[in-house]
């Protein structure tokens, strides 16, 4: 796959739809209750040439940025967290940060269907390109590498939110839609193939529009894979993942005011914004600089110590309001574009500064002490000091509530993940409860299918 240098193509928003509906089969919608238009258009045509099967592939990317799945995840599970606080609460915020979602509600509802909607248009794609006797080898491999990566980027926070979940692979209606619920270690096993799949399929090229990082490459893949391993704890591929992305010659650590911009050399996958927006979804449902909605509970800004340079770049003047996007509307922010990061080279360098921690390669030159300076030394902060395990295990733990808070729920999954759910939340939760790790599955999608009960 070559480079695209073309400047960046953004679809009307009814011809993107379109192209998404030309993926839906009728009666796809008893699975997941699909909440997408319903007019069809002729699938063989679409897949007929390159231009067009970009276009749905571009389509995916587009639905995917814009579902409250992705941008409520930042606010929502920070709420659900220790990470973050509101000025004022709603029923649906309120239910996040009590961690009492109800099964009836939107809330956990608005994520499940939006992974899935996305799964199902992903495997849709994949099984059209593999009918497809129009594609080029090239165009079937790129397009289908791509739907494999958000296949598993959607699975990635469907396992991690209610564990054991339905992993439909297919877009057959009647196989699907009284699918049970699959083990987390089977779904996290699709995961790890989807993108390994994904390597094979995408070029190791930088693969941009318009200098933008808004499409998943090889590196991408790589990444994903990388945190993949982590959380299951496969410490030696973590660690070689990681390194793998750290070095090649595409990425490196930016200034901190210029992180989030949308051509930052550290993105290793941003998701566009809508339309003309300079501006990102995530931003809106968060601050505003002068009065920030939502800010980050005391836990987490005495973290950030005042000569950590996160806290004048990353955080509003008063409040310690999250400030990592900037733009709130097309005149009101910085003159750069913005665009919601999803993954960057920061998160590598901890990565394998937790892999190797668990490799007891702990001080010294390459190791998990030397990783965590390099993300301090941005950050104008000293060198880490801890030369045991369960120390620098904690300073990786700080370092990363520090360098990714109100990203994508970091704080939430790290937390959960490390075992350490009941001792941090409950500390800070009044009526934590060790069941809350999950969310409950929306009661609609158990009357529908049974076999989720």
């Amino acid at each position: 796959m070559t480079t695209i240098k073309n400047k960046k193509a953004r679809l009307p928003h009814l011809l993107i739809f379109g192209i998404i509906m030309s993926l839906l089969p009728i009666g796809c919608s008893d699975f997941v209750d699909l909440d997408l238009p319903q007019e069809l258009l002729d699938t063989k045509e679409v897949f007929s040439n390159k231009e067009s099967a970009n276009s749905a592939v571009r389509g995916i990317y587009a639905y995917t940025a814009g579902t409250p799945a992705i941008t409520y995840l930042t606010t929502h599970i920070g709420l659900a967290s220790d990470e973050m606080e509101r000025v004022s609460y709603s029923s649906i915020y309120l239910e996040f940060a009590t961690n009492q979602i109800d099964p009836t509600g939107s809330a956990t509802t608005g994520f499940w269907k939006g992974y899935y909607n996305i799964i199902y248009q992903c495997n849709n794609l994949i099984a059209n390109i593999a009918n497809s006797t129009e594609l080029d080898t090239e165009s079937r491999r790129q397009f289908t590498g791509e739907a494999r990566f958000i296949r598993a980027l959607c699975y990635f926070y469907l396992v991690n939110l209610y564990g054991e979940v339905p992993l439909p692979l297919i877009p057959d209606y009647e196989e699907n839609r009284l699918l049970a619920r699959s083990s987390v270690s089977v779904i996290y096993d699709q995961i790890v193939l989807d993108l390994t799949e994904a390597r094979t399929s995408l070029s190791t090229e930088l693969y941009t529009l318009a200098g933008d990082r808004i499409r998943a490459n090889y590196w991408a893949a790589t990444a994903l894979l990388a945190r993949v391993q982590l959380y299951r704890e496969s410490w030696e591929e973590a660690e070689a993942l990681a390194t793998e992305v750290i070095n090649t010659e595409f990425y490196e650590l930016e200034e901190l005011e210029r992180v989030f911009y949308a051509d930052s050399k550290e993105s290793i996958l941003q998701f566009a914004n809508s339309g003309s927006s300079r501006y990102t979804n995530i931003q809106l449902t968060a601050n505003s600089v002068d009065n920030p909605q939502v800010f980050l509970t005391d836990v987490l800004a005495e973290l950030i110590s005042e000569e950590d340079g996160r806290r004048s770049a990353w955080l509003t003047p008063t409040g310690n309001g999250p400030l990592k996007y900037k733009a709130y509307s097309n005149t009101v922010g910085p003159d750069t574009e913005e665009a919601n990061m999803v993954i960057r080279l920061a998160e590598m360098y901890l990565i394998r500064a937790e892999a190797r921690a668990h490799q007891n390669n702990i001080v010294g030159e390459q190791s998990a002490a030397s990783d965590l300076n390099v993300i301090r030394s941005r950050a104008n902060l000293g060198e880490v000091t801890a030369t045991t395990l369960s120390a620098i295990l904690q300073a990786i733990y700080d370092e990363r509530a520090r360098e990714l808070f109100a990203e994508w729920g970091h704080r939430w999954f790290d937390t959960i993940r490390t075992g350490r759910a009941d001792e941090v939340f409950g500390l800070f939760k009044e009526n934590w409860d060790p069941t809350n790790v999950t969310f409950p599955i929306p009661y609609d999608e158990t009357i529908r299918n049974p076999n989720l009960k």
